[in-house]
């Protein structure tokens, strides 16, 4: 029996517990051409507990204060440098950066204490023009976050 990654029980778990818990899992399935500064819109939703993660922006908002993690892998272009920070609010908190032949992922993997309201989210690093972030049905870039410990 597989345990249940929010609630710790096996099955499908406190259904209430889910729903309270703030967790998303977004991603996208097509190519995204980024400006300087641009986020990194992560479009489509696999998991969206407490619509915590708004696609139209790009921004997860904490509904909760707690230490949270959050994951991403992204993809370049064939040939195409992309350079990318992981912001929490207005501080740069993680960054990945790709370039040479062949697509490339970049990752991005961290645990931060969040109060409620603070914004997370993915930006193109500035000074950069024209990058471009790599999908397709495959959904190779990804976008995660869930809370650990309220």
């Amino acid at each position: 029996m597989c345990c249940n990654l929010i609630t710790g029980h096996g099955g499908q778990g406190n259904t209430s517990t889910q729903k309270d818990t703030p967790a998303f899992t977004a991603y996208r399935n097509s190519i995204q051409s980024l400006s300087s500064n641009a986020v990194v819109k992560f479009d489509k939703l696999w998991t969206n507990t407490m619509n915590a993660y708004d696609v139209s922006t790009g921004v997860f908002t904490a509904p909760l204060p707690g230490l949270y993690h959050f994951s991403a892998v992204v993809m370049s272009e064939d040939g195409k440098t992309l350079f990318l920070r992981l912001w929490h609010n207005d501080t740069k908190t993680a960054g990945s950066y790709t370039q040479g032949n062949g697509y490339k992922t970049g990752t991005f993997d961290v645990v931060l204490t969040l109060q409620k309201g603070d914004r997370i989210y993915i930006r193109c690093k500035g000074g950069h023009d024209s990058q471009n972030i790599f999908s397709n049905g495959d959904n190779y870039s990804t976008f995660s976050g869930y809370l650990l410990v309220k």
